[in-house]
């Protein structure tokens, strides 16, 4: 009896030890994981990279005008870009402008030299405008500039073509293509004159003898000679080289626009005429052997046109005759 109380006894002291299976376990401490230091933010890389030298400016910047050179053209047709444009331009701009602050009044002007160069001009919002031939063969673009990033490029009007320019930013309506100076100034690269020469004698053949240009400049041509209309390149477009003494030969000019014309004869006098046949000018007169620079104005500033400009001794030639 006394081993069965004993065994019993045991029993229950292996039961009260084992405890409560569902009573929780204690939870093993939590190892501290390594954290990996964060890497620094790399900058972003620029939208655009430029071809040559940048521009940021303010309203009243000095010096005026702001320069800076680069060299013209491309594979890419600027018509791709807009239709409105011209000339033959590289993938990236060649010049990034950044307006620091509202420009009322400002012109983007390029001397090409002999170059024939075109310009276009991306705005912040992703329009377009663009230039061929405001100055002689030089682009002008004038207007005003909200704060922001413009892309600039500077085109070649023949495809394959790379010329030396200089670029010139100013808010001076005195400052011009010419001005601009550096090495893309017109005598500096051998170009005397925008368009074609002319040289000839009395008695010539073909008659009338014809060369195009487009008009138009940014001097008043008044400032030349108060009997003087219209806006010209301050180069002269064509030097027409009278071999002898012509006594009666008209000058004429036809274009679709109001155009005018200026000659600067050889003793530094002016012959100047306006709307003679209609919107088109005409000098007439005689002219001693020399060479004559001869300007097509432009009669609205800003405008640049096509024309047409014959040489005649004929007196059945008219400026409407020119287009045949």
């Amino acid at each position: 009896m006394r081993k069965l109380i004993t065994f019993v006894a045991a029993l229950s002291a292996l039961a009260i030890g084992c405890g409560d299976d569902d009573a929780p376990a204690t939870a093993p401490p939590v190892q501290p994981q390594p954290v990996q230091p964060q890497q620094p933010a790399q900058p972003a890389a620029p939208a655009v990279q430029s071809n040559f030298e940048d521009v940021t400016l303010s309203t009243g910047f000095t010096p005026d005008p702001h320069t800076t050179t680069g060299t013209s053209g491309g594979a890419v047709n600027a018509q791709n870009l807009n239709q409105a444009c011209r000339g033959w331009v590289a993938q990236n701009p060649d010049h990034l402008f950044i307006a620091q602050t509202a420009f009322s009044n400002l012109r983007i002007l390029v001397n090409g030299g002999a170059g024939d160069t075109t310009l276009v001009v991306q705005k912040p919002d992703g329009s377009y405008v663009c230039n061929d031939d405001a100055e002689g063969r030089n682009p002008i673009v004038t207007g005003s500039f909200t704060p922001g990033t413009y892309k600039v490029w500077v085109g070649s009007y023949e495809q394959g073509e790379n010329t030396a320019y200089t670029i010139g930013f100013t808010e001076l309506s005195s400052v011009n293509t010419a001005s601009l100076g550096g090495g893309g100034s017109a005598a500096a690269a051998g170009g005397p004159s925008n368009f074609e020469d002319v040289t000839l004698s009395s008695g010539f053949m073909p008659d009338p003898h014809k060369v195009t240009g487009t008009s138009g400049g940014s001097v008043q041509a008044s400032s030349l000679n108060p009997s003087c209309t219209g806006w010209v390149s301050a180069t002269p477009d064509h030097l027409f080289t009278a071999s002898d003494a012509f006594s009666n030969l008209r000058v004429i000019v036809h274009s679709a626009d109001d155009t005018t014309l200026v000659i600067q004869k050889p003793d530094g006098t002016y012959m100047c005429n306006d709307d003679a046949e209609g919107h088109n000018p005409i000098v007439t007169g005689a002219f001693p052997a020399g060479t004559y620079k001869v300007h097509i104005g432009s009669y609205n500033q800003g405008e640049n046109s096509r024309y047409t400009l014959g040489f005649t001794e004929l007196p059945s030639v008219t400026a409407a005759s020119l287009a045949n």
